[in-house]
């Protein structure tokens, strides 16, 4: 099996390698990676001239491993060559255009252009040439630029500020990989200048005319909304011209990835082409050819940008071995398009559309004929129905656990929604693709296409509304932990293998499930009752604290209030599979431009603190349906919760122990076990004074790189107080175990 499989074997093991380069020390590069390769490389030898197979398997797997790492550690070498002493710099940037710009539309509008940067010019003339790209943000956009342009913008770039929390896509690999330095906001009142057409970026350029000249074709046609989702069918791209509850309907149902180009557009497109074959009775051998020539035009039309050379290249290798019709050829050439793909970029394993592509891809290869066998006791269920049932199944069985990582939902009607929502889009895409071939032709003929397409758009989104919309549509499970994930993939591992394994494999094999499942049962009930989770939000502060099943939310809004750290909110609460909260503790004492707080969880009531809550409280919960009470000095009570505030500070008392949310007026200390959640309040410094009255077991400090945020950790170091800046350290999870003290994650 595993030589058999060799390059799908080969794939994994650069993969982990890639992985493994973070967990090495820098001392290995380069004279420890040869060391390692070479020590593979006698293993391999040695056991080939021995016989020895498993030293075989053991120098290969070495020398994979340490491939890997070090490709890696080439990339991270090539990055940190990038100008990153740009940061912060003001000036006027030359760059190049990469890309179509990401437009977003409304009163806060702005185009986001991708530039290779080439040069920047500072004010006393000095110029300074630059290595790297960034993103440059046109406030109100005058004029649209393409790719290619050259441009002058004047203005500051300022580094990227990813928040440290787990549960969500992995920024720092894509940036990384693009070679990104940070934004450029451009000087007040000031536009990008044009500086003439550079030459380079040719087939993105070509890419966006021909988009563009395509989408005024159709417009006559088709519903300005639904030409905007046939466009985004057809080639990806700017999803912000898609109405929100259409992304949101088809998050839900679990076919978002229709509404990008993957292996599954790749795939169509062969599909089609084959049966269009068949029916002009041409060989096997003769489609494949032109189909791969097209596959690629295709790509090029969609303008070559990372995801989609991903899906051609992966779906021509993964179509191409079907067509050979032997499970150990495709996984072979699955196996050798992930390895080449890592070895041009190995920032591609963080990325989790390739993750997904990935998954999806092997879990159909692997488990797709098996599945339809486990269905044959059913033969009055339709051929259709079953192969949707399993297709639809196992495009998924691999990716469970990175879409509950990064999505923290389960999509309970995915299979409904790819037996009777996805042919409809795929009929859509292919009707696009052929009114698309004949615009030049035969108008009435596109025309007819296109009315179709719109008639076929609206159709499926009204049923994909309807099945998102329904009762539990989506399942809030959070993330996995290590052990569940690893659990999930053993247990999958086991049933694929179970066949091939002999008894006594198979003991051991369910003997190893039994102990994982052990291990997740007790880390189940010896978890502390009482947790308190301080996710990483830039300049606003909040915790969801977990009490006997009870869930509390303290949001506390720094001055300029930020839909990032909002966004990030929500996203933590659902990785942490909050599904609803008891109380929401709202304070706005900072917050001078404040934005609505958007909830992705059903809350019973809202008090709000600080400011002018009654002012603001209608703006900012507007469509909120808990109830809201607006406090100054007060004290409630939830259960054995006690909450004490002077309209500033909070304290949140649990018996012996206690939690103290500072604001702007402190409070006295009410309990031998204090954890304090505090931060920045205006460039207030604390003093020791202020550190013996509060006394605390453990501090946590809210995000901020300000110079007095340091000098705030340095007293408490100097007091010997345990503390943890949450921008140094992101987020942290704190237990209650006779005492205050970080929880191991």
């Amino acid at each position: 099996m595993m030589i058999r499989l060799g390059l799908f074997w080969s794939a994994l093991l650069l993969a982990a390698g890639v992985f493994l380069f973070e967990e090495l020390p820098p001392f290995l590069l380069p004279y420890g990676y040869a060391l390692l390769l070479l020590s593979g490389a006698l293993f391999l030898l040695y056991g080939h001239f021995r016989g020895r197979f498993s030293l075989v398997l053991l120098g290969a797997a070495l020398s994979l491993l340490t491939i890997g790492a070090f490709r890696m550690a080439l990339s991270d070498a090539l990055w940190q060559e990038q100008s990153h002493w740009a940061s912060r710099s003001a000036g006027t940037y030359e760059g190049i255009v990469m890309e179509e710009p990401l437009v977003q539309k409304g009163e806060e509008g702005y185009a986001r252009y991708a530039l290779a940067l080439v040069s920047i010019r500072y004010a006393d003339g000095t110029l300074q040439p630059l290595s790297g790209t960034c993103y440059l943000y046109d406030q109100k956009e005058i004029r649209h630029f393409h790719p290619g342009d050259r441009l002058y913008a004047e203005g500051e770039m300022s580094p990227i500020r990813l928040y440290q929390n787990p549960g969500k896509i992995d920024l720092t690999g894509r940036y990384r990989s693009r070679h990104l330095l940070g934004r450029l906001y451009l000087k007040e009142g000031m536009h990008p200048a044009f500086a003439g057409e550079s030459g380079t970026y040719r087939i993105e350029r070509f890419s966006s005319e021909m988009k563009q000249s395509l989408k005024e074709t159709f417009a006559p046609y088709m519903d300005p909304v639904r030409l905007s989702i046939l466009m985004t069918l057809l080639f990806g791209g700017n999803y912000n011209d898609i109405p929100e509850e259409v992304m949101t309907s088809f998050s839900a149902t679990g076919i978002i990835h229709i509404l990008s180009v993957s292996g599954s557009h790749v795939a169509l497109l062969f599909g089609f082409l084959y049966l269009l074959g068949r029916w002009l009775s041409l060989p096997r051998r003769l489609v494949i050819l032109p189909a791969i020539l097209l596959v690629l035009f295709y790509a090029v039309l969609s303008g070559l940008v990372p995801p989609v050379i991903r899906a051609a290249v992966m779906g021509i290798l993964s179509v191409v071995g079907i067509f050979l019709d032997r499970e150990r050829a495709t996984l072979n050439l699955l196996g050798a398009a992930v390895f080449g793909m890592l070895l041009w970029d190995p920032y591609y394993v963080y990325d989790v559309s390739f993750q997904l592509s990935v998954g999806a891809s092997a879990g159909i290869l692997l488990f797709y004929r098996p599945i339809l066998r486990w269905m044959s006791p059913f033969p009055k269920l339709p051929k259709w129905v079953k192969e949707g049932i399993a297709l639809s199944s196992v495009a998924q069985l691999l990716t469970i656990p990175i879409m509950l990582y990064d999505f923290h939902r389960f999509p309970v009607y995915f299979i409904f929604a790819n037996l009777f929502v996805t042919p409809f889009l795929e009929w859509v895409i292919i009707a696009g693709l052929i009114a698309a071939l004949v615009s030049l032709l035969c108008r009435p003929l596109m025309a007819g296409l296109l009315y179709a397409a719109d008639y076929a758009v609206f159709l499926a989104l009204r049923l994909n509304l309807l099945l998102s919309s329904a009762r539990g549509a989506q399942l809030v499970t959070g993330g996995l932990s290590l052990l569940e994930t690893v659990f999930y993939y053993a247990l999958l591992a086991a049933v694929y293998f179970r066949k091939r394994l002999s008894a006594r494999s198979r003991m051991v094999a369910g003997g190893m499930l039994s102990l994982l499942f052990l291990a997740i049962a007790t880390a189940q009930l010896l978890a502390p009752s009482t947790r308190v989770i301080c996710p990483d939000l830039g300049g606003d502060r909040g915790i969801l604290l977990v009490n006997d099943g009870r869930n509390i939310l303290y949001y506390k809004a720094s001055r300029i209030s930020s839909r990032t750290a909002v966004w990030e909110w929500n996203s933590i609460l659902a990785y942490e599979g909050v599904e609803e909260a008891d109380v929401l503790i709202l304070d706005l004492e900072d917050v001078d431009k404040p934005l609505p707080l958007v909830m992705g969880i059903p809350v019973r009531e809202i008090w709000v603190t600080g400011g002018d809550p009654r002012k603001w409280a209608t703006q900012l919960l507007s469509g909120q349906t808990a109830r809201v009470r607006c406090l100054g000095r007060a004290e409630l009570s939830l259960d054995e919760l006690h909450f004490i505030t002077n309209g500033s500070s909070w304290q949140m008392v649990m018996g012996e122990k206690d939690i103290f949310l500072s604001g702007l007026r402190p409070m006295p200390k009410a309990s031998p076990h204090t954890l304090w959640i505090t931060g920045s309040h205006r460039f207030q410094e604390y003093t020791e004074k202020d550190a013996e009255t509060m006394a605390p077991e453990l501090v946590i400090y809210g995000g901020t790189r300000l110079v007095h945020a340091y000098e705030d950790m340095e007293l408490f170091d100097f007091k010997d107080i345990p503390s943890v800046n949450l921008y140094q350290k992101g987020m942290q999870e704190v237990v209650y175990e006779k005492g205050w003290k970080l929880g191991k994650r």
